[in-house]
């Protein structure tokens, strides 16, 4: 069970006996084991397995019509469940139009592909027509006759050395790397025509995902395209291991020749977002506002747990509560439940352009991607909250429902209870739509459901037969769970989700002060223990406005004949919050030695481990760098957008950081929702050292003064 399990499921079981619900109409609003178990009743794992496997016939590129056939298959169902304004949006994309920081790449369309061994033997290698994703990305076409060409051999493609001594240029160049880098440094720059890769990305031999392991996986892989890759010729195939080794055997013993044929066309064109509305009791156009639940729709065929997945549930839960509520089994929530297939990332980029004051309507978001893994993808569940900068109750609410879950609703029955599911609460992770809507230029509390590691991830053997019907259900049960009790947003609701906010509060702080007593108790000197009690100190403030900031949250959600009741209890709550940080920092410093003196006001005026030593509350790199930027641009950073803007050896600086440090990515994200025209860079890298350890003020720095020279913010 996770941290505090047992202790959040006491105080939620309180909340249903305090908080059963409200009457709306006929039938009663459910929170809770209630609420699972009647979803229980109406989710299919089967019926989004039968979507999903639809969706997973097409060949989902941006701008297809593959991919607009995935999404006009989306709005006939959604309307035939009696889903309200269903709608498909179109967004130009053309390589050149951005939202935000993102410019999307020029749509494409792949028709046919072949690739042919014709010296020093003659041989098929691969089809598109019976393997899609031979294909790569962004792959334009050949004259109709295909062409020959001599292959030649560069490795990962990353060193500059490796131009020296071959020759590229007209040729095709195989290569163990990234398809993106080879079309970077061998078709861009030095003339070569295409790219053959067998690269896997995220390798993982624990779970037996190598191209040793799965020599016949054939990968995803895309060409980082732009407006000025329209009308040229550039093609390129992603080969399983087994292929490209036995090229590489025969380049051994001489030169090899492949003939390529292909029909695929970039060009100017739209994306696809399929948008539509369970309403609410307040109705469409109020300022009540609705919840979300997000899932991409694009990937290439047949990208069965990435994403069809994510759309086939999102579609059997659009069927289940409309039905539900349609004929009485559910309650009509007081909000709206919004459901929204995408493009990742650049269609909800262009979503929240279009429509700038939808953000704000936004109470709470779930985003479901790879939610429907059997056992053999070797793969878990996971729940990813929000980041620290976007403090939520949808975090802990998320958390009580999936552990409801894995105990099939039987958390009350009996103290003998089985856990059937396994599943993991992560910190925050970027890499999907959620990423996009927690931007604090958005501020949309969404988590983020699916599962990682996945063995098959991003290959042709992500095929439906790997989907489970019962995963489905469950992943199901939760987020339907979610944006049910959110959407009712009444003081039951309410009640419940501040109960979960407290023991969620009290677990975290305690874990804090359990980490930190530990390392003390291990720690052999005594001035390395004041420094363990004085990073609790600051640590113990960030996460304390963090939790109280989740409660007033939670105030907010209830309208305003209900919003007194539910604040005196909000009152009480955080207090109780704000003691259960000082018994922590207390049992801290006990176990490391050292004491608070205080003043007569109570503020700490320093610390003593058997010699006085004076600590000052500010750090003294926040002192002496009181700075303050303001953002000049929308949603997240794309990194491509900088690294344009700053060019390539501060690109490889970054991508080196983030090799050394895999969070790296992750605190420039946070540094930037923090960056609010107010905080000074020492406040803004103290605040994301206390979520991502080991971020300094130096970081923090360097990446403003690109950001400043891209552009992108001005010092106020």
């Amino acid at each position: 069970m996770p941290v505090g399990g047992r202790l959040r499921a006491a105080l939620a079981r309180s909340a249903e006996l305090v908080s059963p619900g409200h009457e709306t109409g006929s039938k009663r609003a459910m929170v809770g084991s209630e609420l699972v178990r009647s979803l229980r009743r109406e989710l299919s794992g089967k019926r989004a397995l039968v979507y999903a496997s639809e969706i997973a016939r097409f060949h989902r590129a941006k701008g297809s019509s593959d991919y607009l056939r995935a999404a006009q298959y989306i709005r006939e169902k959604l309307m035939s469940w009696g889903i309200d304004r269903v709608t498909i949006e179109r967004y130009p994309i053309d390589g050149k139009k951005t939202y935000g920081t993102w410019t999307p790449p020029p749509a494409w369309e792949p028709v046919r592909a072949t690739l042919s061994l014709v010296y020093p033997e003659e041989r098929p290698i691969c089809d598109f027509e019976t393997e899609p994703m031979c294909l790569i990305f962004g792959s334009t076409s050949t004259p109709p006759e295909g062409v020959v060409l001599d292959v030649v051999d560069i490795g990962d493609g990353e060193s500059e050395d490796v131009y020296v001594t071959r020759s590229v240029a007209r040729k095709l160049v195989l290569t163990s790397g990234a398809a993106r880098s080879a079309f970077l440094n061998a078709v861009r720059r030095r003339g070569a025509v295409g790219v053959l890769s067998d690269h896997m990305v995220h390798e993982d031999s624990s779970i037996g995902r190598t191209r040793y392991d799965l020599p016949d996986a054939v990968n995803y892989a895309s060409f980082p395209v732009t407006h000025e890759d329209i009308g040229r010729m550039a093609l390129g195939f992603s080969l399983s291991h087994r292929q490209a080794e036995e090229l590489r055997s025969l380049l051994k013993s001489g030169p090899v020749r492949v003939k390529a044929s292909v029909e695929a066309r970039l060009f100017p064109g739209e994306m696809h977002v399929v948008t539509g509305l369970i309403p609410g009791e307040a109705g469409e156009g109020t300022d009540d506002g609705e919840v979300l639940i997000i899932a991409h729709l694009c990937h290439p065929k047949p990208g069965a747990n990435d994403n069809a997945s994510g759309c086939g549930l999102a579609m059997e839960i659009a069927r289940a509560l409309s039905q539900g509520i349609a004929e009485g089994r559910l309650a009509r929530p007081r909000l709206g439940v919004r459901f929204m297939f995408v493009p990742e990332m650049f269609g909800t980029m262009a979503y929240l352009d279009r429509h700038p004051g939808w953000a704000r309507k936004v109470k709470a978001g779930v985003n479901l991607d790879m939610v429907g893994e059997s056992r053999d993808t070797m793969s878990c569940a996971n729940l990813v909250p929000t980041p620290w900068s976007l403090p939520s109750a949808v975090n802990d609410v998320a958390a009580f429902y999936m552990e409801m879950v894995a105990l099939r609703g039987k958390m009350y029955e009996g103290s003998q209870v089985t856990r059937d599911w396994h599943y993991n609460v992560t910190g925050f992770t970027a890499g999907s739509d959620h990423y996009i809507l927690v931007d604090s230029s958005f501020k949309v509390p969404c988590v983020y459901l699916g599962h990682w590691p996945d063995r098959y991830y991003h290959s042709n053997m992500d095929t439906v037969e790997r989907l489970d019907p019962e995963e489905l259900l469950r992943i199901g049960l939760v987020a339907s769970s979610i944006a049910l009790t959110f959407a009712a947003a009444d003081a039951a609701a309410a009640q419940f989700a501040l109960n979960l906010v407290d023991a969620g509060a009290r677990d975290r702080i305690a874990s804090a002060a359990r980490a930190s007593c530990e390392a003390a108790a291990m720690c052999r000197e005594p001035a390395r223990r004041v420094d363990i009690a004085k990073a609790l100190e600051q640590r113990l403030e960030v996460m304390v406005d963090r939790e109280l900031a989740a409660v007033d949250g939670v105030v907010k959600l209830v309208p305003a004949g209900d919003a007194s009741r539910v604040r005196e209890m909000a009152r009480t709550l955080k207090s109780g919050i704000r003691a259960t940080a000082r018994a922590a920092r207390a049992k801290v410093e006990l176990f490391a030695g050292a004491f608070r003196e205080a003043s007569e006001e109570g503020k700490l005026t320093g610390w003593q481990s058997g010699r006085r030593e004076q600590l000052a509350r500010t750090d003294d790199d926040e002192a002496a760098s009181g700075a303050v930027y303001v953002r000049l641009f929308k949603g997240p950073l794309d990194p491509a957008y900088l690294y344009d803007r700053v060019g390539e050896k501060r690109r490889k600086q970054y991508e080196e950081r983030q090799r050394e440090d895999p969070d790296f990515q992750l605190k420039l994200i946070e540094a930037v929702n923090y960056m609010d025209g107010k905080r000074t860079l020492g406040r803004i890298a103290a605040l994301v050292s206390a979520e991502f350890a080991g971020f300094t003020l130096d970081d923090l720095k360097g990446f403003v003064d690109d950001l400043e020279r891209a552009g992108l913010v001005r010092r106020k």
